[in-house]
């Protein structure tokens, strides 16, 4: 039995197994420490493996230059693609995650947040319960599909050995990144205009009845009033977040033309 060697599908496959091992290292769930590398590199080798002699064949002849220098350059390109890839994915849970931020500032949970055990910092606990429905709306509307079809897109868009503008890419990111901003103070604009008002309220109260402690009344007050708009207001949020999901695949294809 004779067995042969591909050395041009080799150098593909493990060029799309950089690109795709730094988005897997990026994706909801799978960045957290709990996560063993070794699961994060077998699923890119898995996906690399599977698209590499397809995308392998599509390439020009002569195009897969298997020289040091120009599979380091390669390597590099493909860390590239990876990391502006999974920086688009992550503009929505970073959106999520400082709506959190903005509300849990207002209810009063500032002072309490808690240590991340997986990033090894201090994280607000209304974030951390708006990355997590952001994830399980993430699977549970289908976006893991679109991300799937979109990692075999960059290999047909941006092929393995070819050119690439990162230049492009990242001013893309850098216009569509000035958007977290105005939809996380869109998804906490309830908590924010509720939390506003009662502040107000309370600011006339203890000119009426200075006899009032604002200081012991306001917080319960405001910790009450604030988790019960928070809770009524998540039907609100799993729209916005459903919009941004959809528009994710555009947002993935308009980064990779600009690569392109």
């Amino acid at each position: 039995m004779n067995f042969e060697l591909d050395i041009t599908h080799m150098a593909v496959t493990a060029a799309l197994a950089i690109r795709f091992g730094v988005l897997a290292a990026t994706l909801p769930l799978l960045d957290m420490r709990t996560v063993p590398p070794l699961w994060r590199v077998a699923l890119a080798f898995s996906f690399a493996a599977s698209l590499a002699p397809g995308i392998a064949a599509g390439l020009p002849a002569g195009s897969v230059d298997l020289s040091w220098p120009a599979l380091v350059m390669e390597a590099l390109r493909s860390l590239v693609v990876g990391l502006l890839l999974g920086f688009t994915i992550n503009l929505t849970f970073t959106t999520v995650r400082m709506a959190g931020s903005i509300a849990g500032m207002q209810i009063g949970f500032a002072i309490v947040n808690s240590f991340d055990p997986m990033s090894n910092s201090q994280i607000s606990v209304i974030s951390q319960m708006y990355y997590l429905l952001a994830v399980l709306l993430f699977f549970v509307s289908g976006t893991h599909h679109v991300l799937v079809t979109s990692m075999f897109q960059s290999c047909i868009v941006v092929p393995p050995f070819g050119d690439l503008n990162p230049a492009g890419g990242s001013w893309f990111l850098l216009k569509e990144f000035s958007s977290v901003f105005a939809i996380g103070f869109r998804i906490a604009a309830p908590v924010v205009l509720v939390l506003l008002l009662v502040s107000a309220s309370m600011g006339v109260i203890v000119k009426t009845v200075p006899q009032i402690n604002v200081l012991i009344v306001g917080f319960p007050v405001k910790i009450a009033v604030g988790l019960a708009t928070l809770g009524i207001s998540l039907v609100f949020f799993h729209q916005v977040v459903d919009q941004m999901f959809l528009g994710m695949e555009e947002q993935l294809a308009k980064v990779l033309l600009a690569m392109s």
